[in-house]
């Protein structure tokens, strides 16, 4: 299923006819920033005809990759307070894409996803894909390498559970 998405202008201001400061263009983090902003509207805009926002996409992910992981290790792995994670794993739950069970020991609840939950899912891998490909598709193979492998060790100098405070 090929879905054909319209994205708004995303950079300036349109009602005051306003572009990006020239400045900006040249401030990486500030870039890094505006592309996740762009990212996750584009992402959000594909996946809402499936029912689906980036962040519970997102934990669906999660629970495929970590079946019967807890509210506490989706938070950690999401880099997101227990308190979101449960007020959305209740939504995925009355939405039929999880279960949570007891554990086998322990207190805390295991979530699995459901067969539809799986289902939904795949679409919108699929959604993410074609949202990924149009995203780098003024980039060459060996650029998208680079600039991934870029943003790993990026993400690597600042992983919160090596960052020391000064």
């Amino acid at each position: 299923m090929k879905v054909k998405i319209k994205l708004a202008p995303i950079l300036g201001c349109p009602k005051y006819r306003t572009d990006v400061n020239q400045s900006t263009n040249y401030r990486k983090i500030l870039n890094l920033y505006r592309a996740n902003a762009v990212l996750e509207v584009a992402l959000d805009a594909a996946l809402s005809p499936l029912g689906l926002s980036v962040a519970q996409w997102g934990t669906l992910r999660i629970l495929r990759e970590h079946p019967g992981a807890s509210g506490a290790d989706i938070a950690r792995i999401a880099f997101v307070t227990p308190q979101a994670v449960a007020t959305m794993l209740q939504r995925l739950e009355q939405a039929g894409l999880i279960t949570r069970r007891p554990p086998s020991r322990g207190r805390a609840l295991e979530t699995h996803l459901t067969a539809r939950g799986e289902a939904l899912l795949q679409q919108g891998d699929r959604i993410a894909d074609e949202i990924e490909a149009r995203l780098f598709s003024n980039l060459s193979t060996e650029e998208q390498e680079r600039f991934n492998d870029y943003l790993l060790r990026c993400i690597d100098t600042l992983d919160s559970n090596k960052f020391e405070k000064e």
